[in-house]
C-alpha cells in the first residue's frame, strides 16, 4: 500500500544530515525523491563511517529510499536538466549555505519561473535572513549557541556536555519536512508554491521553548538539570542495585505513597520535603536519602512495585532499547538490503497510518544508479543521456576512489 506522500516528487540536493533527515520523513511517508549528487561521487565521499558491506552506515540511514542522479551542476547542460526535473517536482529541498544555489543559478526566484507551484525548502545553520546568515554551522554548533549544551549534563559538573546525537541537526531535518507538508497543504489551496526557510539555531530556540518562558516570566537561567526534572521533584533517574531506572509521576498527593512503597518511610515526615517546592528545594539533601532506599533492591524488583501507582522504566543502551518486545511490535526496525547485496538495519519511522503504509521500505542506492531512469522519464531520449555520460555531464555508477 503507498505511503500517504505518493504521487509528490521532491528534488533533493540535500547533503550531511539535516537536510538528508528531513527529506528521509517524507521518503519514509511516500514521496518519490530523486537525489542529486555530485558528478564524482563515490560511497567513501558520501558520509563517515563505520563502512560495513563497503557502505556508509552514516549515509545509508537518512538516504533511504532516494534514487540517485549524479550529475554536474556546473555543466552547461545541468540548466536544462535541472528546469525539466523542477518542472515535474513538487518540492525541492536544499542545505547549502544561503547564496550557494543562487550562484548556480537554481535558487528560488529563478525556479519559482519554471515551476510556479514548487515548495523550494532551504535548510541553513542560521538562516536566510539575519546577521549570521553566511556564516557556516553544524550540530554542536547551534547545540552550544541555542542554549541546550548549559542543560544538559550533571548539574555538579562544569563543563557543557553535548546531547547524545545530532539533535541540532535532526530537529532541523524535522522541521524542514514541516515546513513542506504545511506549505503542500497551502498550495491544494492556491496553487502556488513558496520557498520554506529553516535554522539549525532557530528550532534549538523552538525546542527550548519552557527554558526561554521561565526566563522571560521570572529572569531565571536554567541550571543543567542532570539526572532530573528542574521543577518536579522527584522525576528522575534512580539507582537500584544492578542498574538504573526512571520514575515520574510523584505528586504531592502520592509523596508519601512514593516513600512507603521504596522503604523510605522516614522521608514522609520530614518537613523539608512535604511539598513539591521544597523538595526541589532540599533536593541536594532528599538525593542521598532516596538513593540509599533504591539501592538496596535490583531494578526489576523497583518497576514492578511502582508501576501501578507511578511511571516508571529502565535506562536501557541502545542494544537493550532495539530488543525491548515492544519497540520490536511496534515495526520501528527495518532490514534494508544495499546497493552491494548485503542488509543494514535501521530505525524506522514512528508515523503510524491506518490506512497508508508509509515508512522505511529500501535502503540507500548506488551512487547514480538513477540518473538514466530519472532523466528518461523526464524527456530525455537514451542517446541523449548516453552523449552526458560520455562527456561527465551525468553517471551512472559510482566513480572511483583512487
Amino acid at each position: 500500500m503507498a505511503g500517504p506522500l505518493s504521487g509528490i516528487t521532491v528534488l533533493d540536493f540535500t547533503w550531511a544530515l539535516a537536510g538528508p533527515y528531513g527529506v528521509m520523513i517524507l521518503a519514509d511517508l511516500g514521496a518519490e525523491v530523486w537525489k542529486i549528487e555530485t558528478i564524482s561521487q563515490t560511497e567513501k565521499r558520501r558520509g563517515g563511517g563505520p563502512y560495513v558491506h563497503d557502505v556508509s552506515t552514516y549515509f545509508f540511514s537518512v538516504n533511504r529510499g532516494k534514487k540517485s542522479i549524479m550529475l554536474d551542476l556546473k555543466a552547461p547542460e545541468a540548466t536544462e536538466i535541472v528546469h525539466r526535473l523542477v518542472k515535474r517536482a513538487d518540492v525541492l529541498t536544499e542545505n547549502f549555505s544561503p547564496g550557494t544555489m543562487e550562484r548556480l543559478g537554481f535558487g528560488y526566484e529563478a525556479l519559482r519561473e519554471v515551476n510556479p507551484a514548487l515548495v523550494y525548502a532551504s535548510t541553513s545553520g542560521f538562516g536566510q535572513t539575519g546577521p549570521y546568515r553566511e556564516r557556516g554551522a553544524v550540530d554542536i554548533i547551534v547545540q552550544g549557541m541555542g542554549g541546550l549544551m548549559t542543560t544538559t549534563g550533571h548539574e555538579s559538573d562544569p563543563l557543557p556536555s553535548r546531547a547524545g546525537y545530532s539533535i541540532g541537526d535532526m530537529a532541523a531535518g524535522m522541521y524542514t519536512s514541516i515546513g513542506v507538508l504545511s506549505a503542500l497543504v497551502e498550495r491544494a489551496q492556491s496553487g502556488e508554491g513558496q520557498h520554506v526557510d529553516v535554522a539549525m539555531l532557530d528550532c534549538q530556540l523552538a525546542l527550548m521553548e519552557n527554558p526561554v518562558v521561565r526566563h522571560f516570566a521570572t529572569g531565571e537561567i536554567q541550571p543543567r538539570a542532570g539526572l532530573r526534572h528542574p521543577l518536579s521533584t522527584p522525576h528522575q533517574a534512580f539507582p537500584a542495585s544492578d542498574a538504573w531506572f526512571v520514575v515520574a509521576g510523584v505528586r504531592d498527593r502520592n509523596w508519601q505513597l512514593f516513600c512507603g512503597l521504596i522503604g523510605a518511610d522516614e522521608l514522609a515526615v520530614d518537613e523539608r520535603f512535604s511539598e513539591n517546592a521544597l523538595r526541589t528545594q532540599n533536593y541536594e539533601a532528599l538525593e542521598p536519602l532516596m538513593f540509599e532506599a533504591t539501592r538496596r533492591m535490583p531494578r526489576d524488583h523497583w518497576l514492578e512495585v511502582l508501576k501501578d501507582e507511578f511511571l516508571v522504566g529502565p535506562i536501557n543502551n541502545i542494544a537493550e532499547a532495539v530488543r525491548d518486545p515492544h519497540v520490536q511490535q511496534r515495526d520501528m526496525l527495518r532490514e534494508l538490503p544495499t546497493w552491494t547485496g548485503e542488509t543494514l538495519t535501521v530505525s524506522n519511522t514512528p508515523v503510524k497510518h491506518s490506512r497508508t503504509r508509509g515508512g522505511a521500505e529500501r535502503g540507500a542506492a548506488m551512487p547514480g544508479e538513477h540518473s538514466r531512469e530519472v532523466l528518461g522519464s523526464v524527456g530525455f531520449l537514451e542517446a541523449e543521456l548516453e552523449d552526458m555520460v560520455a562527456r561527465g555531464v551525468i553517471a551512472v555508477e559510482p566513480a572511483s576512489d583512487e
